[in-house]
């Protein structure tokens, strides 16, 4: 059975308080990146929400959400019984969000009236997804949690806040929006529905990163990679992700690589590998039929590898690494980690929807690559 929903309301504007006028006699959770403790835009927020409500406060937020700052603030919770949760920032304080509202409910069992989720950058798509990345620190893995509960009843996408992302964030998480686009065009869950949104955010991160990357104060390219990134969120969030995104967890936990440049390292390389799917193969030669990267007179491998290759072009007009050693990470030491990577990856929920079942063998090849 094939199955596709849209539970998220998604608002385009800079007008944010507006979208707080429903909100009377409830106790609100802020959950926020620290350094917009100062922001104007939160500051009113937080000014107009007190007004009417009980406003709460959480900003214990780090990279890489470890468990540790998720039971503090689920901790807060507890104490203080929020019904509406509003989180604001990039993929750590979002994900921070998820795991307080998805552990409140298990040990509380209550339930929030509504949750709102304000990206700071363009990249997770987690304002419209079911899924949140914890991390174990003394472990060094990260596990991504899948529930229902976790999708936010409203994505608020205003560029006054990735307006001045500074330009390596802006690449990773622009990057990070291509592979999820790239993903769930070929994962198992696939539908036309999800396909369609895959291949619309797909096109608008070719015509649009380089650009934010290059002259942040595009306020029309930042909103066609704010509304790319949500696209792609949607889509993977109905149809899965694969292999790069298992791998890339581990090579973000092993070696504090930020997610969406993990998943760029890896995501040539995936798309190579996962092409030996004849399926696969097909839907990645048309959409780089689409992207005009090759005539329709070509074959379906050349047009694959006319598509790694503008990945790869990407990810260098974009000033990004394209291995571990660009990033400092000693060669010896990452080819050490290579069984673990393996391992891990092949526990991770992601690799599940990959449209191949690679072995443990094939996964050290395809990372090796980035080595």
């Amino acid at each position: 059975m094939n199955q596709w929903s849209m539970k998220t309301k998604v608002a385009v504007t800079t007008d944010i308080v507006k979208r707080f006028e429903r909100f009377s006699d409830e106790t609100v959770l802020f959950v926020f990146d620290p350094f917009l403790k100062s922001n104007q835009k939160v500051r009113e927020m937080i000014a107009y929400l007190e007004q009417k409500n009980r406003v709460i406060i959480f900003t214990e937020i780090v990279p890489d959400p470890p468990i540790e700052k998720v039971v503090t603030g689920m901790q807060m919770a507890l104490q203080t019984e929020p019904t509406v949760v509003i989180a604001i920032g990039g993929g750590s304080a979002l994900d921070t969000a998820k795991g307080i509202i998805y552990f409140y409910q298990k040990v509380a069992k209550r339930s929030i009236n509504y949750f709102v989720a304000i990206p700071t950058t363009s990249g997770t798509g987690s304002e419209v997804t079911s899924a949140a990345v914890i991390t174990d620190t003394a472990n060094k893995i990260k596990y991504p949690i899948f529930a229902e509960v976790l999708i936010p009843d409203e994505a608020i996408l205003s560029i006054d806040f990735v307006m001045t992302s500074p330009p390596s964030i802006t690449a990773y998480s622009g990057l990070d929006v291509l592979t999820h686009a790239l993903e769930a065009l070929v994962a198992k869950g696939r539908t036309n529905y999800s396909s369609a949104l895959a291949e619309k955010a797909i096109t608008l991160v070719f015509s649009n990163l380089v650009e934010c990357v290059k002259n942040g104060q595009n306020e029309d390219a930042r909103i066609q990679m704010h509304e790319a990134a949500t696209l792609a969120g949607v889509a993977f969030d109905n149809a899965g992700l694969g292999v790069c995104h298992a791998l890339a967890h581990q090579v973000g936990a092993l070696f504090k690589v930020p997610h969406g440049l993990a998943n760029a390292m890896l995501l040539p390389h995936v798309v190579l590998a996962n092409a030996k799917d004849w399926t696969a193969k097909s839907l990645y030669a048309d959409v780089s039929r689409k992207l005009k990267l090759c005539t329709n007179g070509l074959s379906d491998e050349v047009a694959v590898i006319k598509l790694v290759d503008a990945i790869k072009r990407l990810s260098k007009d974009s000033v990004v690494p394209a291995t571990l050693a660009e990033w400092n990470i000693e060669e010896s030491t990452a080819i050490r980690a290579a069984e673990q990577v393996a391992d891990n990856a092949m526990n991770d929920f992601t690799f599940q929807s990959n449209p191949i079942s690679f072995d443990r063998t094939k996964l050290k090849e395809i990372y090796h690559k980035i080595v």
